[in-house]
């Protein structure tokens, strides 16, 4: 094993970089880092949930608003003692733990769904135990999403650069300074594969985030990402062909097998394996005629439902009518209309049926610098 110490697994590190950053500037900012798609159409909405290394937990509050039952998880101190001041302002109810996510205080097979957003890319050692533990505490039928970075169109010429410029300096007598790791890119297969080591059936590994690419190429000011601009039309043109997988983000949707599992669309235990070669996620013989059903079928595309709105002013909280229920309810100051292109009411939001049909059908992206939501 290699003695060096990643910098990504130094709390402190991460105090420094969460410091500055407040969890509204973060779900303001909400597709600036994409997948939304991929996490809100997965995320179990029966059970527990867990995110391993939440951050400053914008996906926290986030689905816990969609009704779902989230726990963040991180392992810094000062992180999670921001995140419990912030809840009474943002969702009285979000739950934050200290904690490590290659030893989780969770027991075996006792949680719905793990989420994993960049972080098992900063260990060194690789990112087996954590993935280990993720299925540790998974329910058979549990699902795990997983990303971390991918190596996308931006990151190769990048590194291209870098080496001619090591071999340059190598030709004239100059040596770089080593240094200190603090996180690999893995492709799609290779995290594919990392999960298949730990006893996951993965039924997703794909690339995804071309948006993100073009922000990095021009130098994260987004001045490239108008709308009309080329990078806009072909970000939107290509995201959901074959180029996706240079993405700027690898992510997988995986499954703990089981002889039973628990059932997607019921939370009930009762979904056999044979579900799993039909659908990305176990669903028992009973809710397959469920409309529901037809959005987990194999290969199906995973998308957002519009283009990209590109740092539209934060809309403020004002009163709206339920497309579903027709009541008037007053829409949410911090979430807005939590990222959909209908006005649906918090009530009718956490209603499983409803809120899986959203994240099928109805996910607005949206971009915002963090510089412009404080």
């Amino acid at each position: 094993m290699n003695e060096k110490i990643s910098l990504g697994q130094k709390s402190e590190i991460w105090d420094d970089w969460w410091g500055g950053i407040t969890p509204l500037s973060e779900i303001r900012m909400w597709d600036f880092y994409g997948g939304r798609q991929w996490i809100t159409k997965y995320v179990p909405r029966f059970g527990k949930v867990i995110e391993g290394g939440c951050g400053v937990g914008r996906y926290n509050f986030y689905l816990k608003r969609l009704g779902i039952d989230i726990d963040g998880v991180d392992f810094s101190p000062r992180v999670i003692e921001k995140l419990r001041e912030f809840k009474e302002t943002l969702e009285p109810s979000a739950s934050f733990i200290l904690g490590d996510v290659t030893n989780l205080p969770y027991p075996d097979n006792s949680v719905s769904g793990y989420i994993s957003l960049g972080v098992v890319e900063h260990f060194i050692e690789g990112p087996q135990k954590a993935i280990a533990e993720a299925f540790r505490v998974l329910k058979p039928g549990g699902i795990a999403i997983i990303t971390t970075p991918n190596k996308s169109f931006y990151l190769r010429y990048r590194y291209m650069k870098q080496n001619l410029s090591k071999r340059l300096r190598k030709l004239i007598g100059k040596q770089l300074p080593d240094l200190p790791f603090f996180q690999y890119e893995y492709s799609p297969k290779q995290l594919k594969e990392f999960c298949r080591e730990q006893g996951f059936h993965v039924s997703r590994a794909e690339g995804c985030d071309l948006f993100y690419i073009f922000n990095e190429l021009g130098n994260f000011q987004g001045k490239n990402l108008a709308p009309g601009s080329f990078a806009y039309r072909f970000s939107h043109l290509f995201e959901n062909t074959w180029m996706k997988y240079f993405g700027a983000q690898s992510i997988t949707v995986s499954v703990k097998p089981g002889s039973v599992m628990q059932c997607f669309l019921s939370g009930r235990m009762g979904a056999t394996p044979d579900s799993l070669s039909k659908f990305d996620v176990p669903i028992s013989k009973e809710m397959q005629k469920s409309p529901l059903a037809y959005f987990y079928t194999k290969n199906r595309t995973v998308k957002f439902h519009k283009k990209y709105q590109i740092n539209p002013s934060v809309s403020p909280g004002d009163k709206k009518v339920c497309v579903i229920s027709g009541n008037i309810y007053q829409s949410d100051e911090v979430f807005e209309n939590f990222g959909f292109d209908l006005n649906v009411s918090p009530e009718e939001l956490k209603k499983p049926f409803i809120n899986i049909l959203l994240c099928n059908k109805h996910i607005q992206p949206i971009w915002r610098k963090r510089k412009n939501v404080e």
